[in-house]
């Protein structure tokens, strides 16, 4: 598989970042011996899935932790991934508007320099932990962009999760998290709040994003992520939730993109339709 290290100077961000894709090796698999002209076919553009990382990672991240090289290739699927380290994907209170950077400037430049479909159907988000909010908090806010979302670890009430690493003590960068949110007695009813965002997409006319949530037996985060389903059915939003043995670890990533991109996303195969 093709990857790309794309470091360039981004118009939201107003500073340079880096962005990585992934291409497939169209001339492997059912074009093997086929003529350049048939591999290569002029125009031939790609289903897209968008990669969220979690908490300390960047575009780099899944590309090193997970099969995704493998499983997208299977696919004829790209990826892309980019660099928003304990942004949680927000306009920040205190930074970088990092959400309109993910949705804005992202798809078009993707689409723009590279073979992407623009075609909602053909574009997928998926995010781990962090990502997770980032991930479900575009599907919700950006209906038209996306055919499907998965949230592995992370798609809940965003308070209750910060509460629950304090109780626990899990070493978070707690002062970087108000930066992103501000305090989080303002998350509530915001533009950052999945719950407030599930409600206000259900009792909108858009065409809702396929859902998925997936979350590990031993994550403790799972009694979240189930209350986040139930409150997904509550509001009528078609949804499914996923839950195996596993921890919150790209182990258990690794296992859910599998099971996504086989049995979950519906995905086209360019070298076939085209």
């Amino acid at each position: 598989m093709g990857v790309i290290h794309y470091d360039y100077y981004s118009a939201v961000l107003n500073c340079a970042t880096r962005i990585t894709i992934t291409l497939p090796d169209i001339g492997r698999g059912p074009l093997r011996g086929k003529s350049l002209d048939e591999i290569y076919k002029p125009g031939r553009k790609f289903p897209t899935l968008y990669l969220c990382h979690g908490g300390s990672g960047d575009s780099t991240t899944w590309y090193r932790n997970t099969q995704l090289e493998l499983f997208l290739n299977e696919k004829n699927m790209m990826s892309v991934s980019i660099d928003a380290p304990e942004t949680f994907y927000c306009d920040m209170k205190y930074g970088r508007p990092y959400f309109t950077y993910l949705t804005e400037e992202i798809p078009r430049l993707i689409q723009t320099l590279f073979p992407s479909s623009p075609l909602r159907k053909d574009n997928f988000i998926m995010g781990f932990s962090m990502g997770a909010h980032g991930a479900m908090k575009a599907a919700l806010r950006c209906p038209d962009k996306f055919a499907a979302v998965m949230s592995i670890s992370g798609a809940k009430d965003q308070v209750k999760m910060r509460e629950l690493a304090e109780q626990r003590g899990i070493k978070a960068s707690f002062n970087v998290i108000d930066a992103a949110f501000g305090p989080k007695e303002e998350v509530k009813g915001s533009e950052n709040d999945l719950i407030w965002l599930a409600k206000q997409l259900a009792q909108s006319n858009a065409e809702p994003p396929m859902i998925f949530t997936a979350c590990g037996t031993e994550d403790y985060g799972l009694p979240l992520c189930t209350e986040f389903h139930e409150y997904l059915d509550s509001l009528g939003l078609k949804n499914k939730f996923i839950t195996q043995p596993g921890i919150h670890d790209y182990y258990f990533a690794n296992k859910i993109l599998k099971l996504t991109l086989d049995e979950l996303f519906e995905v086209d195969d360019p070298v076939k339709l085209i």
